[in-house]
């Protein structure tokens, strides 16, 4: 398991989405930033589908951490559904991950950038079978990095998740980030609220901080003494408030990917863009 706890500087970058030219000039540019030699990386999710270098930015983002020691990446949608449609994480396929990863999410480019091809989602039986010969060749280490990937990274002063804490949950935000570190998402532990969105939709293999709930990307639920620093919903420009901090400025569409510099508990973030 990736580490959990990061220490400052830390550069939290967006949604990647397969994007691995864009990725690198980003790199290019953290890397001659002064704080670079000290500072630690949080990738924000969304890693996989879209793009058209999917395995390459796996595989870079697996160099970044190994090179910056206290380095993370969380899980985002994407990565949920592509582990577990695929059924990276034992060989089971989740039902219903094998149907909403067809029906819901970009995932030819996944396909190309693993087995060569695109997949046949039309033909259910079909479909299986690609998903059964997709897992087959993603390398071991990939596997192993996506179906593990944590819910959420901390810092003193600021928690790194894909979306956002939700207040059609009734229970408070240390006991979401309770949950958030356990990777436990139970109704009767989380408790939606009688007749929300959140209660008349809950699906149990998917959790409203990874993005069932788009809502919370804009309007989490505040976490008191700790600012949460979010991707997965594509913004014009990075958006920051009191309560948290959006950077996905690319959703695997366009360019910038947006890095956000932290540099302490208290910082105002700094941003660094891709394309200037």
């Amino acid at each position: 398991m990736l580490p959990t706890a990061v220490a400052y500087p830390i550069f939290a970058v967006g949604d990647l989405h397969g994007r691995l030219r864009w990725l690198d000039k980003l790199l290019a540019k953290l890397r001659a930033h002064p704080l670079w030699p000290d500072a630690r990386v949080v990738f924000l999710g969304d890693l996989v589908d879209r793009g058209d270098d999917v395995k390459g930015v796996v595989s870079r983002v697996l160099e970044v951490l190994a090179d910056k020691p206290g380095s993370a990446c969380v899980m985002g949608n994407h990565d949920r559904a592509f582990v577990g449609a695929a059924g990276l994480l034992d060989g089971v396929p989740r039902p219903y991950w094998v149907k909403r990863y067809g029906q819901a999410y970009d995932h030819a480019e996944t396909f190309r950038s693993y087995l060569g091809r695109t997949p046949d989602y039309h033909n259910f039986a079909e479909w299986e079978a690609d998903l059964a010969a997709l897992r087959g060749a993603v390398p071991d280490d990939h596997r192993v990095f996506l179906s593990h990937l944590p819910w959420v990274a901390e810092a003193e002063g600021h928690v790194f998740l894909h979306c956002g804490l939700s207040p059609e949950l009734d229970c408070p935000a240390e006991t979401q980030l309770h949950c958030l570190r356990e990777r436990i998402w139970d109704r009767a532990v989380v408790n939606p609220r009688l007749g929300t969105t959140t209660d008349r939709e809950f699906r149990p293999e998917y959790p409203v901080w990874l993005g069932a709930d788009k809502k919370l990307s804009a309007s989490p639920l505040p976490l008191p003494g700790r600012v949460q620093v979010t991707g997965h919903v594509f913004i014009d420009a990075p958006d920051a408030t009191e309560v948290r901090i959006r950077v996905d400025t690319s959703g695997g569409v366009r360019e910038p990917l947006t890095a956000c510099l932290l540099r302490g508990p208290g910082a105002i973030p700094e941003f660094v863009f891709s394309d200037r």
